[in-house]
């Protein structure tokens, strides 16, 4: 308790972007389905009648809002103008090589677009 009394009052303009990557994750597709889906898969089954174990469930639901939060970070730095890997990477804090992999998979499904390259480096734009 003393350690949050230390850190004063809570800034949100310090923490846009996180705040704006998690509501953003709040809204995709997925995650939305999936905490749609939790009752029944819990309770009834899946389609083939198993039913899921809570703790099976919830790490995969871990598992996806990390995955999806990280997506929109990446998008929300693009926005900000970071737009080449390396910067993504020094603004938000994720390793080089998970950010490649998750731009590459952005991409597929059109938040993001390779613009090109400046100066030998490759850059992006969140659609």
């Amino acid at each position: 308790m003393d350690s949050i009394k230390e850190q004063g009052p809570f800034d949100p303009e310090r923490f846009a972007l996180e705040l704006n990557a998690a509501e953003a994750t709040l809204n995709t597709e997925i995650v939305r389905w999936l905490v749609g889906k939790e009752v029944k898969l819990l309770n009834r089954g899946d389609v083939y009648g198993r039913k899921w174990e809570k703790a099976k469930f919830e790490a995969i639901l871990d598992n996806v809002l990390e995955r999806e939060y990280h997506k929109q970070l990446i998008r929300q730095a693009i926005l900000d103008g970071h737009t080449s890997v390396r910067a993504i990477s020094a603004r938000i804090g994720l390793e080089l090589k998970w950010i490649s992999y998750l731009l590459a998979d952005m991409e597929k499904t059109s938040m993001v677009e390779f613009k090109g390259h400046e100066q030998h480096v490759p850059v992006f734009g969140a659609l």
